[in-house]
This record gives structure tokens, sequence and C-alpha cells, in this order.
């Protein structure tokens, strides 16, 4: 994981959106398999000082491991979690008016209000409070002196398709929301819309601050934004456990799927589907080893994959590369995910964790 290559990202992103309107780093889901600790690390140095996770779990992790800035809960608060919250500086959000009348009533007994964000359904159909229902809101924040309104935020469902009708409308929603809860008296404190794709492609969705996740880890949203300048972070390399000299006509790995031509050198790599090289990647993706293309023969099984390393040649020991670069060769998470039939999100997120992360500044 090259932390530099991250922080010159998250540099390129601020200068994206100008000086006016704050980074906020989505580092769930472990940074998108990059290590949410190191991560939020490195850019606090960089100055952010807000990080968005899902879950309360994640946001203590990154407390235990002394991250300082706040800590924002995007998907799950509970308000029976609200001790936690509290005593971990955790900011939950608000998703609909019930969890935000049971956070009014379990916040009552609290010495000092408690900072909360509100999450609205502008369009995306998941978590949120409709914008009609703005007014019923404003009535529970009234009566919640110990919850204190500190930000406003809703999802973007299609800013990777610049030309989207959904973003303007999504775009206008939260606006909308906003500007009735102002109307009322009631400040929204920091509003927040764009994800990586909006960072990149959708200016009006910029508003007080910005969380990009993607984007932060040097992948592209879509492929249509293929001339920004980001950097990867992330390499996933692996060694030859083994060199097998195979006749022609031999069936290889479960199920015999992948029969030799000719005679072959299969390379057997100790990294399988639990570490994140997909079994849907069988037959479909190639590894970089000694400069050149090795394709993946068989079924890709747990712990174990065999490659066709004929044409490449291999010893044990040699570095196999299965995301990243080699001898001007490329192997990006679009490849991967192009060859299993998903998106980066998930080749990210699906690196397992017993693959040792090691990192440079």
């Amino acid at each position: 994981m090259d932390l530099g290559a991250i922080a010159r990202n998250y540099g390129r992103l601020k200068s994206r959106v100008g000086e006016r309107v704050a980074v906020i780093p989505v580092v769930k889901a472990d940074a998108y398999g990059h290590g949410a600790v190191p991560v939020a690390r490195r850019l606090e140095r960089e100055g952010a000082r807000m990080f968005a996770v899902a879950i309360a779990e994640e946001g203590l992790e990154l407390r235990r491991a002394g991250v300082a800035g706040e800590i924002l809960l995007l998907n799950v608060s509970d308000p029976s979690d609200l001790a936690l919250h509290r005593a971990y500086g955790l900011t939950p959000s608000l998703r609909d008016l019930a969890q935000a009348e049971a956070f009014a009533r379990a916040a009552q007994e609290l010495a000092a209000p408690l900072p909360v964000h509100v999450n609205f359904d502008t369009g995306m159909g998941r978590l949120g409070i409709q914008p009609e229902e703005t007014g019923a809101l404003i009535e529970i924040l009234r009566s919640a002196p110990r919850l204190a309104l500190s930000g406003v935020f809703a999802q973007l469902s299609s800013a990777e398709e610049p030309a989207s009708p959904a973003t303007p409308v999504e775009i206008r929603g939260l606006s909308n929301a906003v500007a009735a809860l102002r109307a009322a008296g009631v400040e929204p404190g920091l509003v927040h819309l764009a994800n990586s794709a909006g960072v990149l492609a959708h200016p009006d969705s910029h508003f007080d601050a910005v969380r990009p996740g993607l984007a932060l880890y040097g992948v592209l949203p879509s492929e249509r934004f293929a001339e920004e300048d980001l950097e990867p972070a992330m390499t996933l390399t692996t060694r030859v456990l083994s060199v097998r000299r195979v006749a022609p006509g031999i069936p290889l790995g479960y199920g015999g799927t992948f029969v030799t031509r000719r005679p072959s050198t299969i390379a057997v790599l100790p990294i399988g589907y639990h570490d994140g090289l997909r079994r849907s990647f069988s037959g479909r993706v190639s590894v970089l080893l000694r400069g050149r293309e090795a394709p993946i023969v068989g079924a890709v099984s747990m712990d174990l994959t065999l490659v066709d390393a004929t044409d490449s040649g291999a010893s044990p020991g040699d570095p196999v590369v299965c995301l990243g670069s080699d001898a001007g060769l490329r192997l990006t998470a679009w490849d991967l995910a192009r060859a299993a039939g998903t998106i980066p999100y998930e080749i990210l997120c699906g690196i397992g964790p017993r693959v040792v992360r090691a990192y440079r500044s």
C-alpha cells in the first residue's frame, strides 16, 4: 500500500474542489481494503479533520489507534449505542424519523449535546429521511436540546454517469431540504453529497464538503474518467510456490476444467479466492510473471491458483503481480472487475484479511 499515493490523491481532490470545500476521506470497509488505521493516520498528516465510516466498530478501531478527527457513521447508528458514541466521539447519522425520535429520547440525560448528522434520501432509495419529512424532522430537533445538528448529507445514485438525469434531481433535493431547515431557523451545519464521481464530474454537488472513497485510493469510479491523474495505491503480489512440467492432455485443478494443449510449465501460486483472487478469474485473467502475462488456468481454489508459465518461465520464489505493474505491463482493478463482471470496489474490498498489508509512505 502506497500511502504517499493516497496522500497525493487526497491533495489532487482537494485542489479539484477548492479551499472552501472540505474533503472527508471515506475509510469504511478497512479503507476499501487498504487499511483504515494507516490511511487515516497518513491523511491526518495531510490535514484531514473528518473521516467517514459505515459502523461504530470501524470508528472504534480508528479511535483506539489514536485518530483524533471527527468520525461520522454513515450507515448504522443505533440509539442503544449512544453512550459509545459519546465516549469515543463518534457522530451518528439520523436515517429515519423513528430512529431520530429514539435518539432524542436517549439523549435527554446527556450533560452536553451530542453532534449528529441527518441523512436525507434524495433518490438513492436506501437509508434517509425523505425531503417531504423535513417538517417532522424539524419538530424532533426542536424538542431535542441534547442533539446538536452538525451536518446533513445524502448519496448520489448515478454520479458515475455524467449525463444521468438522476444527479440534478438529487442535488436539488438536498438543496431544498437544507433551505427548509434554514427557513425554520435550524442551521444544517456541514452539507455534503458528492462521492468520488461527484467530485470528478459534478461540481454542483460539492456543497460544503465531499466524501471521496474509490478515487482517494487511485481508482476511477468509471472508465469514462480516464483522463484523471490519480495513482493506484494498492499492489497485490505473491510468489511462485512450486513449478511443474506437464505433458499435453493433462487436466488441472478441481473438475479438470482446463486441459493442457502443449507441453506446459505450470506455476502454483499460494493465493486463492479467500485472498481476493476470485474463482471467476479462472481462464479470464493473466497475472504478471517475469515481465510477461501468465494466464490463470484451471479453477481458482480457496488457497492456490495455477498459472501457465510456459511463455514466461518460472522458478519457485519468483514474484508475481496479481494487481499492479511489472516491466511496463499493468493489471488494474478495472481489468479484474471486468473479468469478474463486477466493479472495482468489490475487487479492492475482497482482498482477504490473511493477505499481509505492507506500507510505504
